[in-house]
Formats: C-alpha cells, sequence, structure tokens
C-alpha cells in the first residue's frame, strides 16, 4: 500500500519521528535503507518506506509505502498529525 500526506512539520522532524516510531525504541525494525529523505525499515511482518519532500508552507509531503504493518503506519500518522496540530496551535 502507499500513500502521500501533507505533513506541517519540518523534513528533519518527520525523519526523526519515523526513526524513533519505526526502529529499535518503539518496533524494533531494522533500518536497510537510509538516504537524505529516504527511509526503509524491514522486520519479519513486511517493511515500510517513507520519502520525505519539502513542500510549500513548511510542510513536507510524505509518501509511505507498507507491506504489513498496516496499524503501525496509521498510528504513526496519526501521532505525527497530533504533534502537528499541536505545534501550529502554540504558534498561532
Amino acid at each position: 500500500m502507499t500513500q502521500t500526506i501533507p505533513i506541517r512539520l519540518w523534513q528533519g522532524e518527520v525523519d526523526r519521528q519515523a526513526r524513533k516510531f519505526f526502529g529499535p525504541e518503539h518496533l524494533g525494525l531494522d533500518l536497510t535503507l537510509d538516504e537524505a529523505g529516504h527511509l526503509r525499515f524491514e522486520g519479519d511482518g513486511g517493511f515500510v518506506e517513507l520519502t520525505i519532500r519539502p513542500a510549500s508552507n513548511n510542510q513536507v509531503r510524505l509518501t509511505i509505502a507498507n507491506q504489513g504493518f498496516e496499524q503501525e503506519v496509521k498510528e504513526f500518522r496519526q501521532r505525527l498529525a497530533r504533534q502537528a496540530a499541536a505545534e501550529t496551535s502554540t504558534s498561532d
């Protein structure tokens, strides 16, 4: 499954959150691709691949491709959305 969403967070913050969520601190998936704006995590249940591209208005376009881990991807998206909403409300 592949989905692209806009997120009102900095590219580096989305990268940091992805490493924290999918990596050893939370899900424990292996980071198998680590390039600027492109991360891939793999585990027994499949993979999660993220492409993070800057967009306009302090946003990034986040493309998430995954095989398995549907619930985890949904939870990650919700976390990013909550963080973006919190940061937006404090900057107003």
